[in-house]
């Protein structure tokens, strides 16, 4: 059906892109074409140039004849010309961030205009949901992007655009060549549903993946962080909302825009396992830690042993050494074969060189956009191809869309915003066991087949990528279909139908062919069909109303909306296929153990809103919202909830007492209120669930069902009521623009897992219990430092800190002890470490303190250890280490201060350098290599930690322990966390304007070359791959490019 689907899309693409630039008409829209647009050598014509304030060109202004057809666009110079201009006409100049000026023709056929900025953009609209408002209107906390400013980067998706550029917005970025990042504002605001922000995609909810969207298509993201601008989504919106804006086609001559990316990607720490020399070394260290009471030099090389010890000697410490003194050392040092062998050949192998590779990275897009008085279109068409960083890690997409609109007439306009997307995700990437990899392993074996244990023991890091084939496609059509009419007395009516597709296809076989690693002695060959699709749609109908009566202005909006969703799968597997496995996936028939399941799901949902803006006298606004949402997994009693909202703001500076100076020229206060809600849990959990189990009636096997979780038909919404302040300040006319917000937010009717006695026989309920507070600060500060003819510098900083904290859990109360305290009240959730009055993130372990030295082991054997174990505080000082008594809070998960610094430099005209420099800190992070390196359970003897540095009686270190490490004596387990804080100069790009007299001499409009890096340079105490990533290894890329307009 989505192939089907697809290609009528394509159809109707291209008959839109035949036909739209004409408006539906003959009047086809005039382009000029004279060489020289800066001279008016034309009959009946008009020529002339556009700058801004300062006297610079501006480049792709739209110059458009009133009530017609007839336009074009300035070019690299700021020149303009169009033909057949009668003497009485009007032009229209129009330019984002800029007046739109009206200017009368009256016979002249040279007009200059100077554009003026609208108040440094504090008028430009500002995507607020369900409509948009004048930027110095805002009465919430709203904070936008430009898609253009990250035009050099190669990108794949959405969130890598946020990645520390939003003030309260935290972005980390993902290891996964299908790039990606969690994305969460202001803090978590719930304990287990969801906390990532709602996504609205040219004005509707969006329900489908980031990936599916184009970085390239973007033209504006609009973060709305405080309940109340964010109040009118209702559902889903506790979290926040990210509204993103995609190009639009613009009255002109059609423009067509190719870029294409090519990079490399490499890991940001080249986090290496041992050297052969170095393990060598390891494993001796081992051995004489596991055996203390043997002769240290019994695990020596026989080749360098000490001046007072002879290979005889050395020998005698055996009681019955092998003939071959090599053969001997490496008996001692529980070499398996394969090892032997290898060392004797002189031959080893550098597992991450195996596994770890730069990955290619390139990306092309291509679009077309234009239109007419009546008609606007933008029509694209992206292909991104990554590998990762892990040989076999790949993702490619090809992703399309259309965007159009027509004036039908006066009072009707229609449009469709179209979204297409084919994802490949078939990639199969080896292992990271590079760490649990003897560098004397090898990847083949002597017969060419791949070595299924590479040392003889742990598992060929490539053995998944060369016998496993798997097959995985995702295809998406989402689209927007909406007419705009025009009512009488200044009402409009919007209706807006978003149908959305998506199907997978999963196709998945693990061979036991020898030659790829696999064994049919050990192994079961398995075989998996997958496939998915879900339709949904959405159902707006918007009413509004403006209307200004003297200094009252009043924007009235009316919404109701409805929304389905299915979802249906099937998977089919099978396991043992015979008699060969050559037909792979396509012969599941074949196998002796198939099964099947099936998982179909279908909610619904709707929703009533209600918004009004109000301004007095341009001084005072306030916004003030309702909204009442309906959703089919909430309890049969109140499937319903309602979310009201409310916002004021005072423009000090335009009061009649207010001594405008220079340095303080703007000046305005906002405060804002709001409740949303948080429906992010499964679609079933308020109802009770029948699974189902085989039982047999004394002759033959039957299905019987069982109720396995309870109902709660009591279950509603999770609430979030926020308060929010803020100040925004202009100074110096305007060069320095600061905005300042203090919130607090409080969430209720958590959504919860309460633990059920046994005796009811059930194990949990999903209930609502509990509350959250969260609390914190953010600052945004953009300046204009230089601004010559030759050279100007912008720069702009974010900074933002979230303090959260868990007020109530499930209600249980009594006596607990906590920080070897006796305490009463309400009991915490010791397993997940939730305790009410602290934060969600608080890290509850014990204190380390350093490692048990040499001439300490007395002390250290009332805790049952040894030199070389982690030494940590006893609270209590009773010997034992008890979780209860001795556990602390010693850090936070997230980080603390959150910081972006970048900075923009445009230099002689044609050169542009941009610098982004971002900093995460004041958390840790748990570094689970740090507790039992060199472990031998389950004979691991082959384990290979890799560059982590460990104690020995000659290594006194304190932060790290012995190999062999005991844990045992701490209670409840022992985490070992590092700092995870970094400054990391993220972004720095480069690009090259070409000149237009250049350019114009092969009929290119504009060109541009550019060269960018991402995560550049990292500085930080992290051990392990990347602060962000944690245990994967982060990619730092780069790339060059090239952009061309005809």
């Amino acid at each position: 059906m989505i192939k089907q689907v697809f290609l009528n899309f394509i159809w109707i693409s291209l008959f839109l892109l035949v036909a739209v630039p004409t408006g539906f008409s003959s009047d086809v829209l005039t382009v000029n074409t004279g060489e020289d647009l800066s001279q008016n050598n034309f009959v009946g014509g008009v020529s002339g140039k556009v700058t801004d304030e300062e006297g610079e060109p501006l480049i792709g202004v739209n110059v458009v004849v009133q009530d017609s057809n007839n336009g074009t666009s300035t070019d690299f110079d700021g020149n303009y010309m169009l033909e057949n201009v009668d003497d009485d006409a009007v032009l229209v100049f129009s330019y984002v961030g800029y007046q739109t000026q009206e200017v009368e023709v009256e016979g002249r056929s040279v007009i200059d205009v100077n554009m003026v900025s609208d108040a440094q953009l504090l008028d430009e609209l500002v995507v607020v949901g369900y409509g948009t408002v004048k930027k110095s209107d805002l009465t919430g906390s709203v904070q936008r992007l430009s898609g253009e400013k990250f035009e050099n980067q190669n990108l794949t998706q959405v969130g890598e655009m946020l990645a520390g550029t939003v003030a309260g917005f935290s972005a980390n970025q993902s290891a996964s060549p299908a790039g990606g990042s969690s994305m969460e504002i202001r803090g978590p605001t719930s304990l287990t549903a969801g906390t990532s922000p709602m996504i609205v995609l040219d004005g509707v909810i969006y329900n489908g993946s980031l990936r599916d969207i184009n970085p390239a298509d973007i033209a504006t993201i609009d973060i709305l962080k405080d309940a109340s601008s964010a109040a009118i989504f209702g559902a889903e919106a506790a979290s926040g909302v990210v509204l993103i804006t995609t190009v639009k086609g613009k009255a002109g001559k059609p423009v067509i825009n190719f870029s294409t990316k090519f990079g490399i990607a490499q890991p940001t720490y080249a986090r290496k396992p041992y050297s052969p020399e170095e393990f060598i070394q390891f494993r001796a260290d081992y051995f004489r830690t596991i055996n203390p009471g043997q002769n240290y030099d019994y695990y020596t090389n026989p080749e360098n042993l000490p001046e007072n010890l002879s290979v005889s000697e050395w020998r005698d410490l055996s009681q019955s050494p092998l003939p071959d003194n090599t053969d001997e050392y490496l008996r001692r040092l529980n070499f398996f074969p394969i090892e032997q062998e290898q060392y004797k050949a002189g031959q080893t192998t550098d597992w991450y060189d195996v596994v770890i590779r730069n990955g290619v990275r390139q990306s092309h897009d291509l679009s077309l956009s234009g239109g007419s008085d009546r008609t606007n279109y933008y029509w694209s068409l992206g292909y991104v191809d990554n590998e990762g960083l892990r040989l076999g890690d790949e993702y490619s997409a090809i992703r399309s869309r259309m965007n159009v609109d027509f004036d039908v007439t006066d009072w009707l306009n229609v449009g469709v915003n179209a979204q297409f997307s084919d994802r490949d995700e078939g990639g199969v990437p080896a292992s990271y066991v590079i760490y649990s990899n003897s560098p004397y392993g090898r990847v083949y074996s002597p017969n060419g087949n791949l070595e299924r244990l590479a040392h003889g023991h742990t598992f060929n890091p490539l053995i998944n990528y060369f016998r496993d084939d798997r097959y995985r496609k995702v295809n998406s059509l989402f689209t927007n279909l909406f007419a705009d009419v025009k009512l009488p007395l200044d009402i409009t009516y919007k209706l807006s139908f978003q149908p959305r597709y998506e199907t997978m296809k999963e196709l998945f076989f693990r061979s036991t062919d020898p030659r790829l690693g696999g064994d049919p002695a050990q192994d079961q060959s398995i075989g998996r069909r997958n496939e998915y699709s879900r339709q949904e749609w959405i159902l707006d109908n918007i009413l509004k109303w403006n209307g200004e009566f003297g200094a009252h202005d009043f924007d009235v909006t009316l919404l109701y909306s409805a929304e389905q969703n299915k979802f249906w799968s099937t998977q089919q597997a099978n396991q043992n296929i015979s008699p060969n496995e050559e037909l792979g996936y396509h012969g599941l028939q074949f196998g002796d153990g198939p099964t099947i399941d099936n998982n179909d799901r279908i909610f619904t949902g709707e929703a009533f809103m209600a918004r009004i803006n109000y301004t007095l006298m341009d001084k005072y606004l306030l916004t003030a919202s309702i909204r009442r949402d309906g959703y089919s997994a909430f309890g049969q009693e109140q499937p319903r909830a309602t979310f009201p909202a409310a916002a004021l703001a005072w423009q000090i500076s335009r009061e009649n007492f207010y001594d405008e100076d220079w340095f303080v020229n703007r000046l305005k206060l906002r405060l804002s209120w709001g409740s949303n809600g948080n429906r992010d849990i499964g679609i079933y959990s308020a109802l009770a669930r029948l699974n189902s189990d085989l039982w047999f009636d004394g002759t033959t096997p039957r299905v019987g069902l069982y109720n396995s979780t309870l109902a709660n038909p009591g279950l509603v919404w999770e609430k979030t009521n926020s308060f929010n302040i803020g100040l925004d300040i202009g100074l110096m006319a305007d060069r320095f623009d600061l905005s300042i917000d203090v919130y607090d937010a409080t969430t209720t009717n958590l959504l919860m897992n309460r633990r059920l006695p046994i005796l009811t026989g059930f194990t949990n309920i999903t209930t609502n219990l509990g509350k959250l507070s969260n609390k914190g600060v953010e600052l945004t500060f953009n300046s204009n430092n230089i601004t010559a003819a030759d050279f100007k510098w912008n720069s702009s900083f974010v900074f933002s800190l979230n303090r959260n904290k868990i007020i109530a859990l499930f209600g249980d109360k009594g006596e607990y002890t906590l920080l070897g305290e006796q305490r009463n009240g309400e009991l915490p959730d010791y397993s997940n470490q939730w305790f009410p009055g602290y934060a969600i993130d608080a890290v509850w372990d014990y204190e380390r303190v350093g490692v048990w030295q040499v001439g300490e082991e007395d002390e250290a054997a009332k805790y049952v250890m040894r030199p070389g174990d982690f030494k940590s505080v006893d609270v209590n000082q009773d010997g034992k280490y008890r979780p209860e008594d001795d556990k602390q809070f010693i850090g936070f998960r997230q980080p603390r201060f959150r910081l972006g610094l970048g900075n923009d430099f445009s230099i002689l005209e044609n050169w542009t350098l941009s610098v982004f420099l971002r900093a995460d800190l004041g958390h840790i992070g748990a570094e689970s290599g740090a507790l039992n390196p060199g472990n031998e359970s389950n004979d691991r003897r082959g384990r290979n930690v890799g560059p982590l540095p460990y104690w020995t009686p000659q290594n006194p270190i304190n932060d790290y322990a012995r190999l062999d490490l005991h844990t045992g004596g701490y209670g409840g387990g022992i985490q070992i966390y590092r700092p995870r804080s970094f400054f990391r100069l993220q972004d720095i790009s480069l690009s090259y304007r070409v000149p237009s007299d250049l350019v114009e001499m092969i009929k290119i409009e504009n060109l541009r070359v550019f060269a960018s890096a991402r995560n550049v340079v990292t500085v930080t105490k992290w051990p392990n791959w990347d602060p962000e990533s944690g245990s994967a290894p982060m990619p730092k890329s780069y790339n060059f490019g090239i952009n061309l307009s005809l």
